[in-house]
């Protein structure tokens, strides 16, 4: 064999030299194509964070609000703070006040003051608890983390508070089998935020698809972003548990089984006398006559209390839950009940003067409430029933049949706060409607019961009935017109058109209807028969009671029917 020369030698060396390079720099190559990004994202730009700004997630979303650090302490958006976190935290913006009612008092605290008030007594904090800055008002997180009843907590790096308060939403959780890092984006190759360690817990976001065998997650300290799909194993649905609950206020209640009719007054001349017919109104156990009225956005209103009233009545061993309205043309509730100043001015003129007129109660009838105003509404009904209680008065409040449009009245609140929430369980069919129909049909008010009770203890449940009947009258072309009848005077007009009523199974009601000048009439009749349905249907729910609007409408058999089926 012919020995190599030295050169073919350096020849054959120098290509091994650069097969060996070519594989290096391939295997280099396809180890960076197949090895994971090591390259940690900024998460602070991730968050978008300013100089002195808390990133904030409340239910697993990134709010666009901020909180901030000011002085060491971290500070939430007062709007933040009521939507997310506690809606008792109620901030009047026009004389920068904060109010916090609580089963001891109402804490009150002015902007940037270091000094609060608790009922009566005074205190003072290290810091503020509210702030006031440019762009609106911020809560102290220390003082929302002693009262609000959500989860909570604050991280660093960056500077982020999450948020859970949504006791109803459910979420799919996952745990972590090992280890893993959670990228930007769905792979490998983005870069990671967080390493998020083995056995932890992560929420799966399940309204994002799935890329590359990757799926969108968020840990439990607020990093949203990407992980294998195999990494997380025992998927199931769940809800957040938070062990803090808004405390009810204690219930001051009658003590029996609430029977109460509405004496409507139209001018002080009426109220010098108890109603006519309550000697024959066997059952009555509380009257509510219509005393007062909001009269301007001052928190002033008109009174109609009597003293004779009241002893006539205390006489006959009925209590006297004076009424409050708001029916007045021009009021704005949202600057009356959201002005700290003219609220508390409200409250302690009721409270006053039920003291002074010795009534046992007041009755709230505010039927104008928006969702603009809903907040301060809430929050006068908490002040009103503290300063009720301390004087030994019953505070009840009357509301619609709930639905979707009148949501913000929060019937669940005011079950937590009022002695009692009362259903209107009337006007199915109202002067204004598009059709004819039942001012009370047996269905209607069953359901509305059951709706009110989804969110309020029975105990605090009272359900209003109608002693009055609409008689409808019918021109093609425009809407039915209503007109409002006594039960009596109902069934007379039915006579005088030589008309028999039958029975309709449908509504629970007897139904007539007759012609007259071109118009049809339709008659739906509230009367004994019907009446007693409706109450055999919501007492079986074990309620405190059951209401009447209004006394007049009745008559003597009505109140011997009414007598029988509340002691059954």
């Amino acid at each position: 064999m012919k020995k190599m020369t030295k050169r073919q030698k350096n020849v054959w060396i120098a290509l091994i030299a650069l097969i060996l390079l070519v594989i290096v720099l391939a295997a280099a190559a396809l180890f960076k194509w197949l090895a994971p990004s090591n390259v940690q994202s900024d998460k602070n730009q991730w968050f978008k964070l300013e100089s002195g700004q808390v990133a904030i997630l409340a239910d697993d979303t990134l709010l666009e609000e901020r909180g901030l650090t000011i002085e060491g302490q971290t500070y939430v958006p007062a709007a933040v703070a009521s939507d997310y976190m506690d809606q008792r935290v109620f901030v009047d913006l026009t004389e920068n006040i904060l109010s916090y009612a609580t089963k001891e008092g109402v804490i009150q605290v002015k902007a940037d003051s270091k000094k609060y008030s608790i009922g009566k007594e005074s205190a003072e904090t290290e810091q503020p608890i509210l702030r006031k800055q440019e762009d609106g008002m911020y809560v102290s997180l220390a003082f929302l983390s002693e009262h609000a009843p959500c989860y909570l907590k604050e991280y660093k790096n960056p500077s982020r508070l999450v948020i859970m308060s949504d006791k109803e939403k459910t979420y799919t959780f996952a745990t972590l089998t090992e280890a893993t890092r959670v990228r930007t984006g769905p792979g490998k190759k983005y870069p990671y935020m967080v390493e998020v360690a083995e056995g932890k817990r992560v929420i799966v976001e399940t309204g994002t698809k799935q890329e590359n065998e990757y799926m969108a997650v968020t840990t439990e300290d607020g990093i949203t972003g990407y992980i294998p799909i195999d990494r997380a194993e025992g998927k199931k649905e769940g809800k957040w548990e938070i062990k803090k609950s808004l405390e009810s206020f204690e219930q001051k209640s009658l003590g029996k089984t609430v029977c109460l009719g509405w004496h409507q007054m139209t001018n002080e001349a009426s109220s010098t006398t108890v109603y006519s017919g309550l000697s024959q109104a066997t059952g009555l156990n509380v009257i509510s006559p219509t005393f007062f009225a909001l009269s301007d956005n001052k928190g002033n209103f008109t009174s109609f209390a009597n003293t004779n009233y009241v002893n006539e009545a205390h006489a006959a061993g009925v209590q006297v839950w004076g009424l409050i309205n708001d029916f007045k043309d021009g009021l704005k509730l949202e600057r009356i009940l959201g002005t700290t100043s003219t609220r508390t001015k409200l409250v302690n003129a009721l409270v006053g003067t039920a003291i002074q007129y010795d009534l046992d109660g007041i009755n709230i009838d505010f039927e104008k409430i928006t969702v603009q105003s809903a907040p301060a509404y809430l929050e006068f009904l908490r002040e009103l029933s503290l300063k009720c209680h301390i004087n030994d008065l019953i505070v009840s409040v009357d509301n619609y049949t709930p639905a979707s449009y009148n949501s913000h009245y929060d019937l669940a609140e005011q079950g937590r706060i009022v002695d009692y929430v009362i259903l209107m369980a009337y006007d199915e069919h109202y002067n204004g409607s598009e059709e004819s129909g039942s001012v009370s049909s047996l269905g209607f008010v069953k359901k509305g019961t059951a709706s009110v009770l989804a969110k309020v203890s029975k105990e605090r449940v009272i359900t209003a009935l109608p002693f009055y009947t609409g008689i409808w009258k019918e021109v093609k072309g425009k809407k039915p017109i209503r007109t409002a009848y006594g039960m009596s005077g109902a069934e007379s007009v039915i006579r005088s058109h030589d008309v028999t009523a039958k029975w309709d199974e449908t509504t629970g009601q007897y139904y007539a209807q007759y012609k007259e000048n071109g118009a049809t009439y339709k008659v739906w009749l509230e009367e004994e028969t019907s009446l007693k349905k409706k109450l055999e249907a919501v007492m079986k729910k074990d309620i405190a009671g059951v209401a009447f609007w209004k006394l007049g409408f009745e008559r003597a058999a009505t109140w011997t029917m009414i007598a029988g089926e509340l002691k059954k």
